[in-house]
């Protein structure tokens, strides 16, 4: 009996002890000090609902509607006239905005903000869908309807609201603060972000720092903490190539078909892509760093498969491949797009045409990936090339024990007491990825509460953020420039 008993106890210690390593390392997050609470103007809802009236949809230079930005810019101007005044600006490319706050330092840091005054267009046939136009800005039951709402007008208005609010109090920061308002994010930001990029490297300009959006407060979508409220920071970006995978085989009449064809060769190949994924999932700098913040907090199961790593590894990367997100984490995503084959109804086409896209793992190139399609597609008698020549890396991986990343930190519990804070692979483009290499860190944020339910808005129906949330989003730039001084 007392041997059984030792021998039970010794099982529980050795179940436990996983557990008892997790400790949680939020409290670093907790802000050491207070910040002044510059008072937000009165009109900064309506000035920013305005602003969502302005159809800047993203287009090429030459097809850009002009007429919609230029009118933009003259709202903003009478809107942030302090701004405007006491701000260096410049116009890059045909509309991107490039302003510059000079600091009182000798020895100032640079450091960089990125949002984008773009937007993606609204589908006519859903337009009947929405509670308001999109177009017009209006607030309906304290929520403020249309397009760039969330996506990412919230973000330029509110950094600028920040920005008037603290000069009119005379404030003055140390640092230098540089500002890029892209005009064609939503559509790669090659001639907006990307040209302020390549000024910058011509110049030899450089940040400690780049902020941009991306990340939200999200609520509702990471297993165990559903109902606790999480701040997800990109540290990296992934990539993004399409390639084009081509098929040719003998065609001939349909009264006499032949058991191969390019359809059936394209078709199985297709198939391939799910059966037999390409890529192995693994385990990233931001995905790592994930756990490291939120298993602590997750309950004791959890805690015993994040504590048992890497014992656990495949068990948790098979755990991750059961949806959609999970797999985007751990994978370089490979799925067809496009799919093209025949002429005319009765004749079997000699040729089939299929479109793939990849999201890419930070430590890929996109070498890996095209050699990686290559390889796969001789398997069924395919020719791989990059599709309309365009592709990105993905970025390197900031680092989240930084002192800015936990400054970041500071300021989102001082505006959001109780969410959690965790770094995040970013899975979409952003502005920033034209940055990389002009600053070690890169952060991806924007400080909106989101639900599982409101996640759909962003580029759909009904996009809207709360009157309360633009205030705190505001509030919050306010704080996190105090922080960085």
């Amino acid at each position: 009996m007392k041997k059984t008993i030792i021998t039970l106890i010794v099982i529980v210690l050795i179940a436990t002890l996983p557990v008892l390593r997790l400790e949680s390392i939020q409290d670093k997050y907790l802000p050491a000090t207070e910040t002044t609470n510059f008072e937000i103007r009165g009109d900064a809802v309506s000035i920013f609902a305005k602003g969502l009236s302005y159809k800047t949809i993203s287009q090429v230079p030459l097809m850009i509607d002009s007429a919609a930005f230029e009118g933009l810019f003259d709202h903003l101007k009478s809107s942030f006239p302090l701004v405007f005044s006491k701000l260096s600006i410049d116009t890059i490319s045909t509309h991107t905005l490039w302003m510059k706050l000079e600091g009182s330092s000798t020895k100032a840091d640079n450091m960089l903000f990125i949002s984008h005054l773009d937007v993606v267009p609204v589908d006519p046939k859903t337009i009947k869908d929405w509670e308001a136009d999109p177009f017009t800005g209006e607030v309906v039951d304290n929520f403020i309807y249309g397009r760039g709402a969330l996506d990412d007008k919230a973000s330029a208005f509110g950094i600028l609201e920040a920005l008037e609010s603290m000069l009119a109090s005379g404030w003055r920061p140390t640092h230098n603060y540089y500002f890029c308002f892209g005009q064609d994010e939503e559509i790669g930001g090659t001639h907006g972000a990307g040209i302020a990029a390549e000024r910058c490297r011509e110049q030899k300009l450089s940040f400690r720092t780049i902020f941009d959006e991306a990340g939200t407060i999200s609520i509702g979508s990471v297993p165990g903490l559903e109902h606790t409220p999480i701040a997800l920071i990109g540290i990296a970006e992934k990539g993004y190539i399409s390639v084009e995978v081509n098929f040719e085989q003998a065609g001939g009449h349909s009264s006499m078909p032949e058991k191969e064809n390019a359809i059936l060769s394209a078709s199985a190949f297709i198939s391939s892509l799910n059966d037999n994924p390409i890529f192995s999932p693994e385990f990233t700098a931001p995905l790592q760093g994930f756990m490291d913040h939120l298993a602590p907090e997750m309950s004791f199961g959890l805690k015993w498969a994040f504590g048992m790593r890497p014992l656990t590894n495949s068990l948790i990367l098979r755990s991750y491949q059961n949806s959609s997100t999970g797999r985007a984490l751990t994978t370089n995503t490979a799925v067809a797009t496009m799919v093209g084959a025949g002429i005319k109804d009765n004749v079997v086409p000699s040729s089939s045409r299929v479109v793939c896209n990849t999201r890419i793992l930070p430590s890929y190139s996109i070498d890996d990936i095209v050699h990686a399609y290559s390889k796969r597609a001789t398997k069924f008698g395919g020719t791989v090339q990059w599709y309309n020549d365009y592709g990105s890396g993905p970025t390197g991986s900031s680092s989240y024990d930084s002192e800015d990343f936990i400054t970041l930190g500071q300021s989102i519990k001082s505006i959001f007491p109780n969410t959690l804070i965790s770094p995040y692979l970013t899975l979409g483009g952003t502005d920033s990825k034209n940055f990389d290499g002009l600053s070690e860190q890169i952060f991806r944020f924007l400080p909106i509460p989101l639900t599982k339910e409101d996640l759909p808005r962003i580029h759909g129906i009904n996009e809207r953020i709360h009157v309360d949330a633009y205030n705190d989003l505001c509030r919050f730039y306010i704080d996190l420039f105090q922080r960085i001084e």
